[in-house]
């Protein structure tokens, strides 16, 4: 068995890493909340969002979808402050 070989069987979880593992996309550490009381729906976070995973609905209120990625672009933009960054559990 040479050393590719060998790593490649080795599937284990790096120590500390928060991911699925070494071959697996990692997954998010945290996520977006929007208060939809203090949402004004100018959608400055829709246009911002680079996964679009945030979307302004037609009652005029943001709505962010699974598989938010978590960089808080969209709170850093927000005027109205209604968008919050939470861990993952």
């Amino acid at each position: 068995m040479n050393l590719l070989t060998g790593f490649l069987f080795r599937r284990k979880k790096a120590e500390g890493y928060p991911g699925k593992g070494l071959f697996s996309k990692p997954e998010p550490l945290r996520r977006a909340i929007v208060y939809r009381e203090l949402c004004r729906g100018c959608g400055d976070c829709e246009s911002v969002c680079y996964y679009r995973k945030i979307r302004v609905e037609k009652k005029g209120r943001a709505h962010v979808s699974r598989g938010c990625s978590g960089c808080a672009a969209c709170r850093s933009v927000c005027p109205s402050g209604a968008i919050i960054m939470i861990e993952n559990d």
